[in-house]
């Protein structure tokens, strides 16, 4: 393999965000495509549909709800009645039958796990709890070494077992299972496949900034994303990518945090120290046709860090796009697929 590509860019990129001011890039002569929105999982959802596209909206958007809604009553940690709660509480050792939709979240998580060493580990829960990012209360204080020792030995995907054949899933000992970091990237695929079911092909799914487009955004113009740069306030668009028939999923550390004694905690977890992330990377933003897989991608790299994410992102041919602070400023990196597949398309949005 070739040696990994870095490039210094004159732009900072941190995370995706649909944002309506794009919209004023088109010309207003232009069909513009009807967007359904509402909330879910604790943060916002935008279904964009073609222009070209005649439907029902309100048939539509009751159908995507549906779809929303089933995947949190399985993969939700924030309701007691979850499929996922059930799991976390039965008695270690316990066989749990579970839906197709949960047992295929944990199969591919459990695959990412492996091949990325742990980097990505969905029983990191407990430790995301003990940081205050999860259900249990919010914090002002790091725990104790004693506490976060006794959460970092309930840590280990190895302990999630998994029959296919039975469709259970058994934990081997107390871990908790928490899919944040990927069941977001499912529900745009699920979401995604409903349209795409209905004949509706051309849309742009957003979920909380985790998003995939597919097809074009009229019979004219391609869906257009805004790259947000770093900034804990407020979003501010620096660029625009067109994309086609691609997801796209970022992961930060820069507005999720809180700060005790001069020290910034980020919500990202590393599964092996059980500590926040503590490198010089800020974000990252993964590229493919699966979006939930791409969403554990990004928590991988993320985890990594600048370095050894942009190496496992070239050896795995991952299109991603790192930014990481250097004595007060953000720089960034492109693997080698981002770099051959998208640099070329990016563009300084046009705000009117």
């Amino acid at each position: 393999m070739e040696k990994a590509m870095l490039k210094k860019l004159s732009f900072v990129v941190v995370v995706l965000f649909l944002t309506s001011a794009l919209a004023s890039c088109t010309p207003n002569s232009e069909p513009q495509p009807q967007v359904l929105e509402g909330q879910i999982f604790g943060t916002f959802f935008q279904v964009s549909i073609g222009a070209q596209h005649e439907f029902d909206a309100a048939e539509v958007e009751a159908g995507v709800m549906a779809v929303l809604n089933e995947i949190d009553r399985q993969m939700s940690t924030y309701r007691d009645d979850s499929v996922l709660i059930a799991v976390n509480n039965a008695p270690v050792g316990e066989p749990v039958a579970i839906p197709d939709e949960l047992f295929y979240v944990l199969a591919l998580g459990y695959d990412v796990a492996e091949i990325s060493s742990g980097a990505f580990d969905y029983t990191v829960g407990g430790l995301v709890n003990l940081w205050g990012f999860g259900p249990e209360a919010r914090i002002t204080k790091a725990p104790s070494d004693e506490r976060l020792q006794e959460r970092l030995e309930q840590v280990g995907y190895q302990y999630v077992q998994l029959d296919a054949e039975q469709r259970t899933v058994t934990r081997l000992r107390d871990v908790f299972i928490d899919l944040s970091g990927i069941a977001k990237g499912y529900a745009v695929d699920e979401v995604s496949e409903y349209l795409h079911n209905l004949g509706l092909t051309d849309h742009l799914i957003n979920i909380g900034g985790d998003l995939i487009a597919q097809g074009q955004r009229n019979e004219s113009q391609p869906w257009r994303i805004g790259i947000e740069a770093p900034n804990d306030n407020r979003q501010v668009v620096q660029f625009v990518l067109p994309l086609r028939d691609t997801a796209m999923l970022g992961s930060g550390d820069y507005r999720n945090y809180f700060e005790y004694e001069g020290i910034r905690y980020s919500h990202t977890i590393s599964p092996i120290t059980g500590r926040p992330i503590t490198h010089k990377l800020a974000a990252v933003n993964v590229l493919g046709d699966n979006a939930a897989e791409a969403d554990a991608m990004a928590t991988v790299l993320l985890v990594l860090g600048e370095e050894r994410g942009l190496a496992f992102a070239n050896d795995y041919d991952i299109a991603a796009l790192f930014t990481y602070r250097e004595n007060g400023e953000f720089m960034s990196l492109m693997s080698e697929r981002f770099e051959r597949e998208h640099a070329a398309n990016m563009e300084r949005p046009t705000l009117n």
